[in-house]
């Protein structure tokens, strides 16, 4: 058993302004702004209060991770997050920082990587008008699972999140999802999501090579903590694992569903669960499939505060 699990949201959780609150009396974090900003080539704190500029995957991904990253080493300040101890899980973009927090890169390599892979799939997203929508059932009379998932791929589309809590993720041609939304299967909510492109199906198979040669090229170590891959649940078995999974990733689904099931095999009702700026969507997830786990979802650097109420005595 983990005494504390955290995880790491991807695309989709960021939001305007979403790094200022961890630069507050924190040179520290500011040095570590700068610093990577020269990696990615541009101002991550000014993108960030930049809403035309936060569309582009090419700038979301990167100030996806550099909120989580913030967020991690204000909470290693606040807790003892030593080896043994901690159980790491990220959904997409979010995995690169999970894999910081398990000791297999440093924040600067992390920063590298989701340049090259939010630039990557954004190039991919412009080789076709493709998307993504939200499938779940409807308030009454809604949808099984298996019924959600036969209409996704009746659609022409695929599965590209199994989020669990009875929720989906549809990726495919712009056409066909605009097809399902203007004609619901019965049952279902169906709602189009604000992103680029159709993340996590073969429409990213052009990102895979650019990425896969920095995949290649990044300094993975051997890691100090336990984590879970985002493809399948199952523990991650080692830097070469690790490399594996990453480019995979891009065209393969999401099966938060299965790191949740591993998550609770892995953990108890007294666990905290702590999810990483810019926080939210996997917090709600918990606590719609275990009411009354113990959540903190660090959406700013105040939400700190909430930590030793949720940990105890330890901070």
């Amino acid at each position: 058993m983990y005494d504390y699990v955290i995880t790491v949201p991807g695309q989709g959780a960021h939001r305007l302004g979403m790094l200022d609150s961890w630069l507050v009396d924190s040179p520290r974090a500011q040095e570590l702004l700068t610093e990577w900003s020269r990696i990615t080539g541009f101002d991550l704190l000014e993108a960030g209060r930049d809403s035309a500029a936060m569309s582009d995957t090419a700038v979301a991904q990167p100030l996806i991770t550099a909120a989580a990253l913030l967020s991690l080493e204000r909470l290693r300040a606040r807790l003892d997050l030593s080896p043994s101890r901690v159980l790491y899980a990220g959904h997409s973009v979010g995995e690169l920082t999970a894999a910081v927090g398990a000791g297999y890169l440093d924040p600067a390599a992390a920063i590298a990587l989701a340049q090259v892979r939010g630039q990557a799939m954004s190039a991919a997203c412009a080789v076709a008008p493709t998307g993504m929508a939200a499938f779940m059932p409807s308030k009454r009379n809604g949808a099984s699972d298996e019924a959600i998932t036969d209409a996704i791929q009746a659609a022409g589309l695929t599965v590209a999140n199994w989020n669990g809590s009875h929720q989906f993720v549809a990726a495919g041609t712009l056409a066909a999802i605009e097809a399902v939304i203007a004609d619901s299967p019965p049952g279902m909510r169906v709602v189009r999501l604000e992103v680029a492109g159709a993340f996590h199906s073969s429409a990213m198979a052009p990102a895979q090579e650019p990425f896969a040669r920095a995949v290649a090229e990044a300094p993975l170590r051997t890691p100090h903590s336990a984590m879970l891959g985002n493809g399948d649940g199952a523990f991650v078995g080692g830097p070469d694992d690790l490399r594996q999974r990453l480019v995979t990733q891009l065209v393969s689904a999401v099966r938060w569903d299965l790191c949740a099931e591993s998550v609770a095999r892995c953990s108890s009702a007294e666990t905290p669960h702590i999810e990483l700026a810019p926080a939210g969507p996997l917090t709600k997830l918990a606590e719609r499939a275990h009411p009354g786990v113990r959540t903190v979802a660090l959406r700013a650097a105040d939400d700190l505060d909430r930590v030793p109420a949720l940990v105890g005595s330890e901070t």
